[in-house]
């Protein structure tokens, strides 16, 4: 059941906890933690182990990723994901995670590149100091569209401007900032600024159609949602 990897980053990233297994494998543990739980708390003794309905390509599924900001040795700024039960940065290789679309890895070079280009520091959380913190994109998997939002560590981002055509010129739909200056955990503050687009993106589940802004509760999985919506109704 043990797998070699994709993700050369897999073991320090804190993303993803499962990918030395099978995914046959993972599939059974997951459906036997469930059983588990059910057995232990709910009581439910003579309950057989349930099925889970997988995915038939369990990679680039999710249509949101949320990417902190940092630097590299050399002290450009650089993207990636916490090491597990850590604040330390680890830089996604080639700014491509497998699990996010394919697409995210140009908006970050963008960004990034923007970032260079004009001075813009990456937020530092040991002192409060610098001003890009996260990166949030966003995807509609039915519709195509793109969202840009990018979380800083104040009420103004330099070069505005020239922000928002790069993000166009890579694509990007809906380009917005949320501002962020407090020291906490939470990515996204609670006032967005809108710089392009209708300040959301839409999607499908079915023939029932979303609009998506940054700060929206969206499923991440649009596959698997219409599969376990599907699923629900015909139980129901």
């Amino acid at each position: 059941e043990r797998t070699e990897p994709r993700c050369a980053f897999a073991r320090q990233c804190g993303g993803c906890q499962l990918q030395a297994m099978t995914y046959e494998a993972q599939l059974d543990f997951k459906a036997k933690k469930v059983w588990n739980h059910l057995i232990r708390i709910g009581g439910l003794t003579d309950l057989a182990k349930p099925e889970i309905i997988g995915m038939d390509d369990p990679w680039r599924y999710r249509n949101k990723a949320q990417y902190p900001i940092g630097r590299e040795k050399d002290g450009k700024p650089t993207a990636g994901f916490f090491a597990r039960r850590t604040h330390s940065l680890i830089p996604v290789p080639e700014l491509d995670c497998l699990l996010g679309c394919a697409e995210n890895k140009d908006y970050l070079a963008a960004v990034l590149k923007f970032m260079e280009d004009f001075g813009v520091e990456p937020y530092d959380e040991a002192n409060h100091k610098g001003l890009v913190r996260h990166v949030l994109l966003r995807k509609g998997f039915a519709s195509g569209e793109h969202m840009v939002c990018l979380v800083i560590n104040g009420k103004k981002l330099p070069h505005e401007k020239e922000f928002i055509g790069r993000m166009r010129e890579a694509g990007a739909d809906s380009i917005s900032l949320s501002f962020n200056m407090e020291k906490t955990n939470v990515i996204l503050g609670t006032e967005i600024k809108n710089l392009y687009g209708p300040g959301y993106i839409t999607d499908k589940i079915g023939n029932i159609e979303y609009r998506i802004s940054p700060l929206s509760f969206y499923q991440v999985n649009p596959v698997q949602t219409e599969r376990l919506y599907g699923t629900a109704l015909e139980f129901a």
